[in-house]
């Protein structure tokens, strides 16, 4: 089967222009088509599927920003560079207000700059093409939002949970905090044959022991001081369905003992009751922890380690899966966009490198964390490192310390400066003009920069 070539559509009214960018792409084995002025691109964007379009700011007629509009009106997930002369730059930062992913000043002086910038665009519609994708087959596959990536570790983990759904076998989820093993046990779910009935989570580590018991065993009128009336509790309400236990890792060795019981007799009783009631369900634990090293510390009941872990699923942290990250980046901005009514974004590419190399010791919890807090604060517009919280800025060692100094705020800030342009140089391997493009510094300011703090390359 033969791959399909990146389309891309010029849309200029100058000759010079035109031939220049189409000798240039077709090197590249990119099909290209121009159009003379905006009505003719639209039309074109309308008939073909479009990768990439270099659109010139100002042109006889339709302007370049109204063709941008109509363009992402078409589709929100073009990608659009704007074309413009050094005199009309302020409309081309106006122009990305409403989209546009990037623009290039006219005369080109530099032919490797426009393939670098070319390639990251085309790089940036795989993306966003990608994110859709995803979020059609979840919505397709599993019915909610939340798994998103293309790493091998997360297409493992899919392939394991939806082998096991259709069993009923329990299951022991194994991660850190944070790494979505509650949405793995909706997947679980939600592919099953108890998927409609109740799934019910509940989180062990955060209830205190008594209050565990009663809630899920249920208690009669009373049993204790404050029980006015008999009340059901999970093990009941999960009957037919799936009851998942996270941080059962936390849980006292009584209460391990109450619940081996259940699992192996599949009936309970209610506290301050002798009744037995039958249940049906199917459960999943999860923990933070190696169970099996809590059971050789003695923390941990073997033998109800052995009815949970009939099948376990060791779900990686994300710093693990870090090919992951910009997916859940765009999904999760998408997300919050839509919750909050905003337009924020996109992401600058120095943010997407930040958040790659930062450790996320919260791990998918707190990425989520972070981009709801910047579109909270951000209505529009792309999202820069002076949108992230201050403590992910310690990029130069990939890590997330918050600097700690007494140092006056210019000096932190050269500081920075100095480490990012040394991040971005080692990452471009010295190349100035892809670290310029990188970091969206201009390359004459970049000289300078490096001449100013000692930077060589």
């Amino acid at each position: 089967m033969t791959e399909r070539k990146p389309f891309l559509l010029i849309v200029d009214d100058e000759d010079y222009t035109c031939n220049l960018l189409e000798k240039l792409i077709k090197k590249k084995g990119f099909s290209v088509i121009i159009a003379r002025n905006g009505e003719d691109a639209i039309d074109t964007f309308k008939k073909e599927v479009v990768d990439l379009t270099l659109l010139d700011q100002r042109m006889p007629g339709m302007n370049g920003l109204d063709v941008l509009k109509t363009i992402k009106s078409l589709d929100t997930d073009a990608v659009v560079v704007m074309m413009t002369g050094y005199g009309t730059i302020r409309e081309a930062v106006e122009a990305m207000k409403f989209g546009a992913y990037y623009y290039m000043t006219k005369p080109f002086n530099d032919l490797e700059e426009i393939e670098i910038i070319v390639d990251r665009a085309l790089k940036e519609r795989e993306l966003l093409k990608e994110v859709s994708y995803l979020r059609k087959q979840m919505e397709d596959t599993f019915s909610f939002n939340g798994v998103v990536g293309r790493s091998a570790s997360l297409k493992n983990i899919l392939n394991q949970s939806l082998k096991v759904a259709v069993t009923d076998s329990n299951i022991l989820l194994q991660g850190e905090s944070g790494t979505g093993k509650e949405l793995i046990a909706r997947v679980i779910h939600q592919k099953s044959i108890r998927a409609g009935s109740k799934f019910i989570p509940v989180d062990c580590g955060a209830i205190p022991e008594t209050l565990l018991e009663s809630i899920l065993f249920g208690f009669q009128k009373g049993a204790f001081t404050g029980a006015s009336k008999t009340t059901r509790g999970y093990f009941e309400d999960a009957d037919g369905g799936t009851l998942f236990l996270d941080e059962i890792s936390e849980t006292s060795p009584k209460f391990q003992s109450s619940m081996l019981r259940v699992i192996q007799e599949k009936e309970f009783s209610r506290l301050g009751d002798n009744a037995k009631i039958k249940t049906d369900l199917r459960l999943i634990t999860a923990t933070n922890k190696d169970l099996k090293k809590e059971v050789e510390k003695g923390n941990f009941r073997d033998d109800l380690y052995y009815r949970i872990c009939v099948v376990p699923i060791l779900i990686p942290p994300l710093r693990e899966r870090r090919e992951d990250i910009p997916l859940l980046a765009a999904y999760m901005l998408d997300k919050f966009n839509r919750k909050f009514n905003r337009k924020a974004g996109p992401f600058a590419p120095e943010v997407l490198s930040l958040f790659e190399r930062a450790e996320w010791k919260g791990n998918i919890r707190e990425l989520g964390n972070v981009i709801e807090r910047v579109v909270a604060m951000k209505e529009d517009g792309k999202i820069t490192l002076l949108d992230v919280p201050q403590y992910l800025i310690d990029i130069n060692g990939g890590g997330m310390k918050i600097a700690q100094s007494a140092r006056s705020y210019r000096e932190e800030k050269e500081l920075f400066e100095k480490r990012y342009i040394e991040g971005i140089l080692k990452k471009t391997g010295g190349n100035i003009t892809a670290a310029a493009i990188e970091s969206g510094i201009k390359r004459q300011n970049l000289y300078y920069k490096m001449k100013k703090y000692g930077i060589r390359y």
